[in-house]
């Protein structure tokens, strides 16, 4: 036992050795060593950047309009810089890498480096940080070698330069003292940092990190750059200077606005005049595919003299290029003689100047976008290409749509087909259901292998069935007896009469909303159960979701008995429906002048609150909500979940030329039954051939479904 005392006593790693006076003093040699008084984009070079697989050199041709901007970063006029601006314009490596370059060659200070959370921190510097220091002699001769020098958060840089490496919480921005800090995607960043369950928070990040570099007087500089993420709030905006922008709801835009407000010119090759390159400068034709229209763009120059200007010309352009800024009464003049007193420098690069962005791929990706638009009324591909390829924050068409949704609009475009009448050409129909107090509220729909659909039908359903407790004397509660969403099933197996023939069609299947009043969902997914036994594949569930950011429909079965306070039925399947994207394509649908593909209509005799429900949302900021003053939007909502059903049931990767048995136009459709020539009214029941289930939907995985195969049904 002695012996082993001893041994752990004696165990411990022994005492550093004696340094030497001369050591310590060439060690500390480089903190007393007086600032270089040299720019950002002189010190930029002594870096390497990864460029085709390879280390090489930072060079400022490549992107040379950064060189101002980065230069501005050691300004003692200004105090902060704002960038908007695409990707692959190479604004993070001129404001976020070179400027932290300067301050570990040429003038050391503390640094903060914000990323919009702790998981993009971590990644960055594990990823690009190690990488570029790594692979730059100078940077890795700085870098500290001592405990604590090198951690993932924190770098310690002979000379005195610190860096950390945070994101932007309370803590990260509070009781410290920073002489530069750099917020990177500032798009990503919360609104109000630190907000409470009351709604009450410490403000901006911006604000925040400006507020930490007070005590580097003149010296201090807050950096941000983004490409806007935040959507444009007024639809009728027009601009009143030359530099103005639209009023969006947050982020780096609004910080533009208060700056210097810079743009970038180019000057033309051909006639001298000097211009935004914009991408409503850009031209290409309107035939082909997106890939052959993008290759063949090019920019017309806005001077009126025809002058072209090709793809080639864009590196030449950008090294003659200069920053202009707006000056008191909308002047244009540059920085260095700039008059009106601001505290940000701001810039906004346009898309088709970013110099590792080609006009081919712009270009095409906004087609394809546009195509997505056009074909599903979706805006995410177009709001992505916007915000990211263009660097421009997005006015959502579905507010334009939106706001000329009108009861006379609709009417006006109302159709002539007969009302509980399927049209011709129908290819299935669909019902969907709103659980309201005391009714069900649905709507069937008639579709044609296009998608086009027609309002066919609107029922309200206030009477429980016979067969449940106390039927006489009250109004439906499905929230309380489970017997009561029995009166659904006549609903669902109604058939309608086909014009101009002699069959009907059944309404292929159902869906109906999960949540309502308290207990409606338990009871919901009873009667799920007994319809997969019943009528397996004619009834669903649905739920909707808001945010743009939610996928459009997918069918979902919970893996997990409980989530969070919520009891979830493990054997229930529900569609999760994207409510603000489906009312987008909704609304497109309903505004669209011509009939064809994806065009909703609503035939003239349908009751006056169909066309009164479906205008009364409107597409706000945060999404559609209710105007004021209205209480019903059933109709709105039922499309949304036809919609949802349609898209779970993979009906928009039908084949027109083999369509499957269930959407077969005409009288071989699995869903049709055969009518009495006397007969042209909704026939129930009475089918001259077995009923038969509809197509199951697509196999599920756990919680999320697999992205399903295209069938040729």
């Amino acid at each position: 036992m002695a012996g082993k005392a001893t041994e752990t006593l004696f165990d411990i790693e022994p005492l550093p050795p004696f340094c030497s006076i001369e050591k310590a003093i060439a060690a500390a040699l480089p903190v007393l060593q007086p600032r270089a008084r040299v720019k950002v984009s002189q010190t930029a070079p002594r870096r390497m950047i990864k460029s085709g697989g390879q280390w090489v050199p930072w060079r400022a041709d490549v992107a040379p309009y950064m060189t101002e901007p980065m230069d501005v970063t050691t300004s003692r006029r200004f105090d902060s810089i704002a960038f908007v601006g695409p990707a692959r314009s190479s604004k993070s490596e001129g404001l976020v890498i070179n400027p932290l370059v300067h301050a570990v060659l040429a003038q050391p200070r503390v640094v903060a480096m914000f990323s919009p959370s702790k998981g993009a921190a971590k990644e960055w510097s594990e990823g690009a940080l190690d990488e570029l220091i790594r692979n730059s002699p100078e940077l890795k001769a700085k870098l500290g070698t001592g405990k604590g020098a090198d951690n993932i958060f924190t770098k310690k840089f002979t000379g005195g330069t610190r860096l950390t490496i945070d994101w932007p919480v309370g803590d990260k921005l509070a009781q410290r003292s920073i002489a530069l800090c750099i917020g990177t995607d500032y798009d990503k960043f919360p609104a109000d940092i630190g907000r409470n369950a009351e709604g009450e928070g410490e403000g901006s990040a911006f604000n925040l990190m400006r507020k930490r570099t007070e005590d580097a007087g003149s010296r201090a500089m807050t950096i941000v750059e983004s490409s806007p993420r935040f959507p444009v709030i007024d639809d009728e905006w027009t601009p009143d200077t030359p530099h103005d922008v639209p009023t969006v709801s947050g982020g780096i835009v609004p910080l533009y606005a208060k700056g210097s407000r810079g743009r970038l010119y180019w000057t033309c090759p051909h006639c001298a005049h000097e211009f935004e390159p914009r991408f409503d400068h850009l031209r290409y034709p309107d035939t082909g595919s997106a890939a052959e229209r993008g290759a063949a763009a090019f920019m017309l120059c806005p001077s009126g003299n025809g002058c072209v200007i090709e793809a080639r010309h864009k590196a030449d352009l950008n090294i003659g290029a200069r920053w202009l800024h707006e000056d008191t009464g909308g002047a244009l003049v540059p920085l260095d003689q700039l008059t009106r007193e601001v505290a940000t420098a701001s810039y906004w690069l346009p898309g088709p100047a970013a110099a590792l962005a080609s006009w081919a791929k712009i270009v095409s990706r906004f087609i394809e976008a546009e195509g997505v638009y056009e074909l599903t009324g979706d805006e995410g591909d177009l709001k992505s290409i916007t915000n990211v390829e263009l660097g421009l924050p997005y006015l959502a068409r579905a507010r334009a749509v939106s706001a000329g949704l009108s009861v006379d609009a609709l009417k006006a475009g109302a159709t002539d087909h007969a009302w509980q009448v399927a049209p011709a050409n129908t290819a299935f129909l669909t019902a969907a259901f709103d659980v309201q107090k005391g009714r069900f509220v649905g709507q069937v729909e008639a579709w044609s292998l296009d998608l086009e659909r027609v309002v066919i039908d609107r029922v309200d359903v206030v009477n429980p069935p016979d067969t449940a407790p106390n039927p006489k004397g009250r109004r439906i509660q499905p929230e309380m007896y489970g017997e009561d969403w029995d009166a659904l099933l006549p609903h669902m197996l109604k058939s309608y009469p086909v014009a101009g023939a002699d069959h009907a069609l059944q309404i292929l299947a159902t869906v109906c909303d999960l949540r309502g009043e308290p207990g409606v969902t338990p009871r919901a997914r009873d009667f799920y159960r007994k319809m997969r036994l019943e009528h397996p594949n004619r009834f669903y569930l649905v739920m909707g979701k808001g945010k743009d950011t939610t996928p459009r429909a997918v069918l979902r079965t919970p893996e997990s008995a409980h989530r969070g306070k919520e009891h979830v039925a493990r054997d229930v399947p529900a569609i999760t429906a994207g409510t603000d994207r489906l009312k987008d394509e909704v609304a497109a649908s309903l505004m669209r002048e011509a009939g064809g593909a994806r065009k909703l209509n609503i035939s003239k005799y349908a009751p006056h609150e169909v066309f009164a429900e479906y205008c009364a949302e409107r597409r706000y900021e945060g999404g559609w909500a209710k105007r004021p003053g209205q209480l019903r939007n059933e109709a709105l909502d039922l499309s949304v979940y036809s919609l949802a059903l349609v898209i779970v049931l993979e009906a928009e990767a039908l084949n027109h030329e083999n369509p499957p048995a269930w959407a077969l136009p005409g009288a071989g459709n699995m869903m049709a039954i055969t009518l009495d020539k006397s007969e042209y009214r909704d026939v129930t029941g009475g089918q001259t051939k077995p009923e038969q289930a509809p197509p199951k939907p697509p196999k599920k995985s756990g919680w999320a479904v697999k992205k399903p195969k295209k069938r040729n049904w």
